[in-house]
């Protein structure tokens, strides 16, 4: 066993060594945990890549819910943006509004998720997940939270938020108050 189990290489240099010199018995092989659980680690590297998939997915159907309501927002508010055009609200006022008010509830979901998975992370690391110790080799769920993932996370869902907004708000801006008020 090592202090530091990432730095195998100095050890096995060591193992082979004292078995080519011929002190050790014949016929064996040094082999560290990292080679020895090779495929363990390229089943989890691909399930990483599925996860990012799934993950993808999600975020896409919640960006389609975002333009969807969006559009409902504007169908629904049609009179009253009908009401402000005609007062001399220029169309770009219109699509600020929209964009800013998408912008807000964007960031209000997006920071409430953030919070919720930063703070299971967080409980899951602290009290960990007991895991059964004759099946698996540790005793509890390893959790690692990564800032500079969760700082791209929050700026993806950002950016996603932010464009999904513009169709909606680029449709009440073209909106007609003689149409609208109909």
């Amino acid at each position: 066993k090592l202090t530091n189990p990432e730095q195998t290489e100095g050890v096995m240099t060591g193992a082979q060594q004292v078995l080519l010199q011929g002190a050790g018995p014949k016929g064996f092989e040094v082999v560290d945990w990292k080679q020895q659980n090779r495929s363990l680690f390229s089943a989890l590297k691909l399930e990483k890549i599925a996860m990012f998939i799934a993950l993808c997915f999600i975020i896409l159907v919640a960006t389609f819910s975002i333009v969807s309501n969006g559009i409902m927002l504007v169908l629904e508010k049609g009179r009253e943006v009908a009401i402000l055009k005609s007062m001399g609200a220029s169309d770009g006022a219109v699509m600020r509004v929209f964009v800013l008010l998408g912008v807000f509830i964007g960031s209000l979901g997006t920071g409430v998720g953030i919070a919720c998975g930063v703070t299971a992370c967080w409980l899951l690391e602290r009290y960990g997940l007991p895991m059964n110790t004759d099946v698996y080799y540790i005793n509890k769920l390893p959790v690692n939270l990564n800032p500079a993932e969760v700082v791209a996370v929050l700026a993806a869902s950002l950016v996603l938020v932010l464009a999904a907004t513009l169709y909606p708000a680029w449709k009440a801006a073209r909106l007609r108050p003689v149409e609208a008020l109909r």
